[in-house]
């Protein structure tokens, strides 16, 4: 293929969450293979420009269109917003209405008109609303990276609370969003899971039917002399929590973590550091507890991973695979985790807890010198599993006409 759009829901750079991870990862290891590479960025912030020098690096585009989505850190706008959105499209998820505005559908169609593609790939499901009636998108092969299935986080928030209008609102919304995510998969050439877990979810949702489907998991570099990474039992064990603060459930997990287990482990034996960007007011008591050490966003990730022993992954939904879990042991760090926060990964070196107590056991029972031991072992077990070049490889060829 000569010429491909590249559609993401928020700029890439910097790098600070799982999501633009996988962004990067695929962008970088599918776009040799194609003449030209258009991106396309929808942007909150205007910052987001300023890191074009980072686009030119790393993925040698054509070009880079930014185009300026609506924010509102005002509850009540965003509530109105919202609603007239429903009132507009209600047939859409009322998160989408931030990517089909009148302006940003104009700003889309007059790249379509004067831009002729071969592929677009969305990467993320929500900006596919700004294009889905424009009419020179009709006929141009589409390929749907799912990073997650959508509309199943819904449903899951909705059973974890007990306002009974608040749990009918998710159910609705996120019936919506299911229901645009089989319309883009129908649309789509081929639909790119992260996990094989969302590909058995999406094969259920359409009724046993897989053809398009494939697992296109997140590649990433491993590097060798990182994994020989040697640890000292004579310091306190400096656990590290990573992940975007507002993505639900990131915030289930840390919030049920600090407020259930971490009373009861030992402060003077561990250090807890979270680093994350999002929204983290609902944590702010929460981190004030003895041992915790907040930082929020941290622009150098491999000085965090430099300075900590062990990863933890308490969370308890989601799908999808977890960025975090592939990065950690890339850098030889181990982790400590439930099932469902390794789901996708493919890994079955790390330390293992689902309950209070388990959790505290196992944090009581934590030793530097076997965690070096579970890295290696988990490094060696994953670096097979995500090679950037095949999976590039891999991914172009799903979708070669």
């Amino acid at each position: 293929m000569k010429r491909c759009l590249w559609v993401v829901p928020k700029g890439i750079f910097p790098v600070r969450d799982g999501a633009r991870v996988a962004n990067q990862a695929l962008l970088k290891s599918v776009r040799p293979h194609f003449n030209e590479m258009d991106i396309m960025v929808f942007n909150e912030e205007d910052s987001d420009e300023l890191h074009i020098a980072h686009y030119n690096s790393d993925f040698n585009p054509t070009n880079v269109f930014f185009f300026k989505k609506l924010s509102y850190q005002n509850i009540i706008k965003k509530l109105f917003f919202l609603t007239l959105t429903f009132f507009k499209a209600p047939h859409l998820p009322v998160t989408t209405g931030y990517f089909h505005t009148e302006k940003i559908k104009k700003e889309v169609h007059q790249v379509l008109k004067h831009r002729k593609y071969d592929l677009i790939v969305f990467d993320g499901i929500h900006p596919y609303t700004a294009f889905m009636d424009i009419k020179e998108f009709k006929n141009i092969p589409v390929a749907y990276r799912a990073h997650n299935v959508e509309g199943d986080l819904w449903s899951t928030a909705a059973s974890k609370t007990n306002n009974i209008i608040i749990q009918k609102l998710l159910l609705w919304q996120g019936k919506k969003m299911l229901d645009l995510e089989v319309n883009l998969i129908n649309r789509s050439t081929r639909t790119w899971n992260i996990a094989e877990e969302d590909l058995k979810r999406y094969k259920e949702i359409l009724n046993g039917d897989d053809k398009k489907l494939t697992v296109i998991p997140v590649g990433l570099e491993f590097k060798r002399s990182i994994a020989g990474k040697v640890f000292s039992n004579n310091e306190s064990i400096k656990l590290l929590f990573l992940g975007k603060m507002d993505w639900a459930p990131n915030k289930d997990g840390l919030k049920w973590f600090l407020e259930d287990v971490w009373p009861h482990v030992d402060s003077q034996k561990f250090e807890l550091q979270i680093v994350g960007s999002g929204d983290s007011r609902w944590g702010t008591e929460l981190f004030k507890q003895t041992g915790i050490k907040f930082i929020g966003f941290a622009k150098d990730l491999e000085a965090v991973y430099a300075n900590c022993d062990f990863s933890v992954i308490p969370i308890r939904y989601g799908s999808g695979t977890r960025i975090k879990v592939i990065e950690s042991i890339s850098k030889g760090v181990p982790i400590v985790s439930t099932n469902m926060g390794v789901q996708g990964s493919g890994l079955k070196d790390f330390f293992h807890a689902e309950t209070k107590d388990e959790w505290v056991k196992v944090l009581s029972s934590l030793d530097k010198v076997k965690g070096q031991k579970m890295a290696q072992a988990a490094f060696v077990e994953l670096e097979k599993m995500y090679s950037p070049v095949s999976i590039g490889e891999k991914a172009y060829s799903s979708i070669k006409v």
